[in-house]
């Protein structure tokens, strides 16, 4: 393996004809100097400097060699500026994989205000099932993942955490949009939309529904949460989500949340989640810390938007 500092050393010679002179310029001794050069000449089998009493002069091997420093050396001074940009963000890449339910507005809106603070940055987004945003992580597709509900991995650590339940939301004209008090038993004859089973909330439906040997009455299954969203309003169905998956539609009044007494919908989060043993880039460490830094920001907020709305209802 080639020695940069002898390379260095090498070509400072070279600058000044002088194994004194460059020991002088670059604060060492003679000795030094020559026992880096003296190893190079060993490492390629071959006299790279003439000594003379007046100076050194290349030799043929000599003048082959240091093209060849010059470029290396080049590029590691390349390599170290754009690690520095990096560090500095002027340039790097975050990819995500993440769950439907927080891409828009919320991570949309994040990444926008990501981008015009380091705008050399970019993104790739990858929006799948749970298992598969698990499995990104794990075969190193992706540096950032986003899921609902907990789990324990020996591969994958949480960065972060933030309370989204699961809302029953319906159309203002509703039968059940009158703010009464509701229990799940009584949503289970009426028509909703629901995800398929690669949703988490596809599964805990099943199970909260089947604490009183209850089913849902889906009129439409979908990999779609934002179809769902928009068929409900269309059909005057329940669609189950939480409030960021229909933040647009609820803050607009076409939907509004039942009021719904179901502890197994309470208790859910969405996850920030990245590989145990990823050596994360500058981006994607500056990015983690930015949206996890806010996640109580927005749980709070959307705790108060619930509050006041289920107010309004009453």
């Amino acid at each position: 393996m080639i020695n940069l500092t002898a390379c260095r050393y090498f070509l400072e010679v070279l600058h000044l004809g002088s194994i004194r002179l460059a020991a002088d310029r670059l604060h060492i001794s003679p000795s030094a100097i020559s026992r880096q050069i003296a190893k190079l000449e060993r490492e390629f089998g071959d006299t790279l400097l003439d000594r003379r009493a007046n100076g050194v002069q290349l030799t043929e091997a000599g003048k082959l060699a240091a093209n060849h420093f010059a470029t290396i050396l080049d590029q590691v001074d390349l390599i170290r500026g754009e690690i520095s940009d990096l560090r500095k963000l002027k340039s790097g890449s975050v990819s995500i994989a993440t769950v439907d339910g927080i891409t828009d507005p919320y991570l949309s809106e994040q990444i926008l205000a990501f981008r015009r603070k380091f705008p050399a940055v970019d993104f790739r987004m990858r929006i799948r099932g749970r298992e598969r945003v698990l499995e990104a992580l794990e075969k190193h597709m992706c540096q950032i993942g986003f899921v609902y509900d907990h789990f324990s991995h020996p591969m994958i650590e949480i960065v972060g955490q933030w309370r989204q339940p699961l809302l029953a939301l319906v159309p203002p004209s509703h039968a059940l949009a009158d703010g009464r008090p509701l229990q799940l038993s009584d949503l289970a004859g009426f028509d909703c939309v629901i995800p398929d089973d690669s949703y988490g909330i596809h599964h805990l439906l099943n199970r909260a529904f089947r604490k009183f040997a209850g089913r849902t009455r889906p009129i439409m299954v979908a990999d779609q949460l934002h179809f769902l969203i928009r068929h409900a309003i269309r059909s005057n169905a329940i669609v189950y989500v939480p409030l960021q998956a229909a933040l647009r539609e609820v803050e607009a009044g076409e939907l509004v949340p039942l009021n719904l007494d179901c502890p197994d919908f309470e208790h859910r989060f969405i996850y920030a989640i990245v590989r145990r043993d990823q050596r994360r880039s500058p981006a994607c460490d500056a990015f983690i810390n930015m949206l996890t830094s806010n996640f109580s920001t927005y749980e709070n907020s959307d705790a108060s938007m619930l509050e006041r709305l289920r107010a309004r209802q009453a």
